[in-house]
């Protein structure tokens, strides 16, 4: 009996059939287009906001892709949507859908998010603080609270360097601050308490023009700060003082925009958020060094050292910041002691060693 073959069109079109099937096998079945908006206060030329636009947006798109949806990005940076007083209401109101959320200026929306500025003079380590951050979140529910009463969702930590101070005159001890008035964002102004310095609320876009024009005679800037805003041309004197940095604020979502996304991309996001507390600490940490080594000096601006008994000095006159910011917390049904301790616990298990210590 002879055999007869298939012809090559109908195996062609069994291939072809076969393919399409195969297709719609692995295609998601609530595959989707999801417009978004990524913003910011700030430039980037932040480490923070730099991130958000070469990390977060394209890497988002990418990860989006292979789990079958897509992405669609407006960026909108610098100020274009709200300003530094307004990024809790910028994301929580939808004007943005993912961005950076300054904690700093909200001590009364997002205490326990300020917890660092109660606690001065501790580290300067900008991955360590990230880790706790990330780990607070996880472990003290009322931190993540805190960003679901203002309609967001907590998606990754943004910690800061050393905040150091920058002046039209160079700072030699404690006594040097007297009656000067230094730019101390929101609950950092506490900093200058007995030092005779006054502290004036602002945020980095603001600084260059108010010490110009002399509304300040400088400010208490993180180091990080200084180049990309050319701080140093007003202020030319840049002192590290042993401040120390932590948790200045993370990058969150829009709860409405966050609900509508299918539980894969609420999952990648999350990861993405991690990814950029990560790089965030990275690039800030290099860039402090590479500043104050090379940069900064080579722009003409004075770095120098407070000695160390004169930071000691400092430190031991400030008034009990984290007791009083504690007992305030308890007062509002919140778990500050939990958050002062596991903060100061952590940092001392990493081989820190804080300057002061706030928990004893």
């Amino acid at each position: 009996m002879k055999l007869t073959s298939v012809s090559t069109s109908v195996m062609g079109a069994a291939a072809a059939a076969l393919g399409i099937a195969s297709m719609v096998a692995i295609a998601p079945v609530n595959a989707a287009e999801f417009k978004l908006t990524a913003s910011s206060s700030h430039p980037p030329v932040v480490p923070w906001v730099k991130t958000i636009k070469d990390f977060v947006v394209p890497e988002s798109t990418k990860r989006a892709k292979a789990l079958g949806h897509t992405l669609k990005w407006t960026e909108a940076y610098a100020g274009a949507l709200y300003n530094f007083k307004n990024t809790l209401e910028g994301i929580g109101e939808g004007l943005g859908d993912v961005g950076w959320v300054g904690s700093l200026w909200e001590p009364n929306k997002l205490p326990l998010q300020n917890a660092t500025f109660y606690m001065p003079f501790v580290t300067g380590n900008v991955k360590l603080a990230a880790d706790i951050q990330n780990a607070m979140h996880d472990s003290i529910p009322a931190m993540k609270a805190a960003f679901l009463k203002h309609n967001q969702v907590y998606l990754g930590p943004q910690t800061i360097d050393d905040y150091v101070l920058i002046s039209k005159t160079p700072i030699k001890s404690v006594a040097d601050l007297k009656g000067k008035k230094f730019y101390a964002p929101g609950a950092s102004a506490a900093w200058l308490k007995g030092t005779g310095a006054i502290g004036v609320n602002g945020g980095l876009p603001i600084y260059y023009n108010g010490i110009k024009t002399g509304v300040t005679d400088g400010a208490v800037v993180p180091g990080t700060g200084i180049v990309p805003f050319k701080l140093h041309e007003a202020a030319p004197y840049v002192t590290k003082v042993g401040l120390g940095g932590g948790i200045t604020g993370a990058l969150t979502m829009n709860k409405n925009t966050y609900d509508k996304l299918p539980k894969e991309l609420q999952k990648m996001f999350h990861d993405i958020g991690k990814g950029y507390g990560e790089l965030v600490a990275k690039r800030v940490a290099g860039f402090h060094a590479a500043s104050f080594k090379k940069i900064l000096p080579a722009k003409g601006a004075k770095v120098s050292e407070l000695p160390m008994g004169e930071q000691k000095k400092w430190a031991a006159g400030l008034p009990d910041l984290a007791g009083a910011w504690v007992k305030q917390m308890k007062a509002k049904g919140l778990p500050g002691e939990q958050v002062m301790n596991t903060y100061m616990q952590k940092v001392r298990a990493a081989g820190e060693k804080p300057i002061r210590n706030w928990d004893k």
